[in-house]
């Protein structure tokens, strides 16, 4: 280029302005010739603020200045940028401080000129920060691995490993090095001490020829006696990762685990039991030789269900006579679950007890022996029982005689008889454990906890000691048992049917309790109807006696509204008088229908407002939205529910609070009024559904009534099927909860169970 500036073409300008990349051409006077906005941005100038013909170094001074290139002296920075050799290519990166980074690349031209190309390389700095900053923290994960790790390219070089990998495979970690082939690596533990033996080799050759392609998975034990797990698994590019596991903990627990195991196999060899254990699947895992062979006639493969062997051997008669499928479903009936003993003979004519009980993993264990020669033993001490039982026969008594061992010696029929037990139990020679247990699974102890306590009781007794207790059967029978201590150690139990003593004592008790109630009945009822008839007739008979005597004409209906009131409570007393002897003859009859709750708690709380009103007392109704519509007799529930708000608020003091809640819980509708009155003892609440009662019995009562509320309650609420429950503390209130059952429910849906929180005054 001449001194001059020499035009470009037009299509070219246009063409450098479009470029990302500043472009700045100069000639060899290095003034500008031409540059692009790009330039210009990497300057952090705007675009056009260069003109053609300037030189580099004005150029650069104003950019130096506003720290483009960095901290520093700014007339510095441009002299060390004109002092480049031009002549030859060059390149220089530039940072500024607004965080960008720009590569300048200087490339000569012909007439003595150059061009420079400012490349941004901020973004590729930054990902080769965070690249090297990823590649650190993964090394220095790598090395803190317990694990060996390695990972080879599809050529078989090791790409990149831990030193624990080295530590596992007994290599020096520096001599292991990335780069290395994976045939190299081999020779390197070929030369090792630990790889000299054949298994040391048969290792190396297995690891030299194992497809690669495909996951693979070894076990070694090294010369130290750790044991390591060697996993190869492809990766997507060809090569395969390498993983060494120290498991040696593991493995000490299989050995162990296999040692146990083959110790359980020879004890359950040497066992004259046979042994059969079903898994969880109720198929067999496992039994001995001794199965086999006190079953024989009966075969049993391993993997077999237990419905499988059980309906063959049904089939086989192996249960005894009947219908094969009738015999299968009782002999599944058993439960499993809990440890089960039966006696049971076989097809052959021998005598085996089966044992069976739960296993932890949820299976169970069966365990059979045969043990024909005792009852051989135990017919012939039969034979000589019967001919007891002939002088025994006659006894009304159940009579057992037991021997010091606790195995029962002699019975009468009585005894079978009084006991329920079935033919065959009551034999001599059976030991007192059996006989419990067998009157424990057939319910004679009753059912649950309390019955395994009452059999576990019993057969620790001492029975050194005379003892005696009574009990009744499932049949309803009275029974007295005697035990008394024999001479020999043993002792005898003697067994009395006092059924008809216990119901003609009841009977007798019964009457006199009907008598002593009826006789506080009506005492009660003379007392409260003396008290509560009399006052409503004295205003009656009050107001009319002033009305004869020619009353004020002003006060006229005053004097009558207060009869009418006054007749109004009589009749009201009637009324419940009424329902009370409809009650006790048992004709209370509903007029059910659809009740909505929410509309009748509202209803009901409005009638109550104003005589809590009248004697300082708020009223609050507290009801869930999921309170359904019930099947029930609107009035008399409206009455129970009344009653239960009279009562609270009559036994309230002022400024306190009475709370009705209603809520769904567990499907059954529930109403409870709560109040914060002066409460009851708990002793004294069952007084209060007896009627005619009041905690305060004198003519003198501070709170009036007739004491039949909460008894009538009650039993309109019994009526309709559902409970009332009332809990009270002296000083801190009372709460009475109704609870209605869930068939009473007109439209059922699922409702999760919860107490409203808000309330409605």
């Amino acid at each position: 280029m001449s001194d001059e500036s020499v035009p470009l073409p037009r299509v070219f300008e246009s063409a450098l302005d479009m470029l990302p990349v500043g472009v700045a051409i100069f000639d060899a006077a290095q003034r500008a010739v031409l540059i692009n906005p790009a330039y210009c941005a990497s300057l952090d100038l705007p675009p056009g603020s260069l003109q053609r013909g300037r030189k580099l170094g004005d150029m650069l001074l104003p950019s130096a200045i506003r720290g483009v290139f960095g901290p520093g002296d700014p007339e510095a920075q441009v002299a060390a940028a004109l002092a480049v050799d031009r002549s030859r290519p060059g390149r220089i990166r530039r940072r500024h401080f607004g965080g960008r980074s720009f590569d300048l690349l200087s490339h000569p031209l012909p007439d003595g000129g150059h061009v420079v190309c400012a490349v941004e390389v901020t973004g590729f700095l930054a990902a080769q920060t965070e690249a090297e900053a990823a590649i650190s923290r993964m090394s220095a994960a790598l090395a803190g691995l317990r694990i060996g790790l390695a990972t080879l390219g599809p050529d078989r070089i090791l790409m990149l490993h831990n030193p624990r990998f080295s530590e596992l495979f007994g290599l020096p970690p520096d001599r292991v090095r990335r780069g290395m082939s994976f045939t190299d690596l081999l020779a390197m533990m070929r030369g090792r001490e630990e790889y000299a033996s054949h298994d040391g080799e048969a290792f190396l050759a297995a690891q030299r020829d194992l497809d690669r392609a495909h996951p693979n998975r070894m076990r070694r034990v090294r010369a130290n006696g750790q044991v390591v797990e060697i996993a190869s698994d492809p990766s997507p590019e060809g090569g395969w990762t390498m993983t060494v596991i120290d498991i040696s903990p593991l493995a000490m627990v299989e050995d162990e685990a296999l040692r146990r195991a083959r110790m359980l196999e020879s004890l359950l060899a040497s066992l004259p039991q046979g042994v059969c254990l079903y898994g969880p699947d109720r198929r067999v895992r496992m039994l001995n030789r001794a199965y086999l062979d006190v079953m024989a006639g009966a075969p049993l493969a391993i993997g077999e269900t237990l419905e499988e062997v059980i309906r063959r051997r049904a089939a086989a008669g192996e249960y005894g006579p009947g219908r094969a499928d009738e015999v299968f479903g009782q002999q599944m009936a058993f439960d499993i679950s809990r440890p089960q003993i039966r006696r049971r003979r076989r097809p052959n004519g021998t005598v085996i007890d089966v044992r069976t009980a739960p296993m932890p993993d949820g299976g169970h264990v069966s365990v059979v022996s045969d043990i024909t020669p005792l009852t051989q033993a135990e017919d012939e001490l039969a034979r000589r029982a019967a001919e007891m039982d002939v002088m025994l026969r006659s006894i009304r008594h159940g009579v057992l005689l037991w021997g010091p061992d606790r195995r029962l010696v002699a019975s009468n029929r009585m005894a079978s008889e009084l006991l329920m037990h079935p033919p065959g139990l009551l034999v001599s020679g059976r030991p007192m454990t059996e006989i419990v247990a067998d009157m424990l699974m057939r319910g004679q102890f009753g059912r649950g906890p309390e019955a395994e306590v009452r059999a576990r009781d019993l057969q620790q007794r001492d029975w050194s000691q005379p003892y005696l207790r009574e009990f009744a059967t499932p049949a309803g029978l009275h029974i007295e048992a005697r035990s008394d201590p024999t001479p020999d150690g043993g002792f005898i139990t003697t067994l009395t049917d006092v059924t008809e003593a216990r119901r003609s004592e009841r009977e007798l008790r019964r009457a006199k309790n009907a008598a002593e109630a009826a006789s506080r009945a009506k005492s009660r009822f003379l007392a409260v109807m003396s008290h509560e008839l009399r006052t409503p007739l004295n205003s009656v008979i009050g107001f009319s006696d002033a009305l004869r005597r020619g009353a004020d004409p002003q006060r006229v209906g005053e004097f009558a509204a207060a009869i009418n009131e006054a007749g109004r409570h009589l009749l009201g007393m009637i009324d419940v008088i009424l329902d009370v002897a409809r009650l006790e003859s048992g004709r209370l009859d509903l007029v059910e229908g659809t009740v909505d709750l929410r509309h009748l708690v509202g209803d009901v709380l409005r009638q109550a407002q104003a005589a809590g009103a009248a004697s300082g007392i708020r009223l609050v109704a507290v009801l869930g939205d999921d309170l359904p519509p019930v099947r029930a007799d609107e009035i008399r529930l409206a009455k129970v529910l009344g009653q239960l708000l009279s009562n609270a608020v009559k036994f309230t003091q002022p400024g306190g609070t009475v709370t009705v809640r209603g809520w769904l819980d567990g499907g059954e509708p529930a109403l409870e009024v709560t109040d914060t009155g002066i409460g009851i003892h708990e002793a004294d609440v069952p007084l209060v559904f007896e009627p005619f009662s009041q905690l305060d019995d004198s003519l003198t009562r501070r709170f009036q009534g007739a004491g039949l509320g909460l008894h009538l309650a009650r039993a309109v609420v019994e009526s309709h099927g559902g409970r009332l429950s009332l809990n009270s503390r002296v000083g801190e209130g009372t709460r009475v909860e109704i609870r209605l059952p869930a068939e009473r429910v007109v439209q059922s849906a699922e409702r999760a169970t919860k107490m409203p929180e808000q309330e409605q005054a």
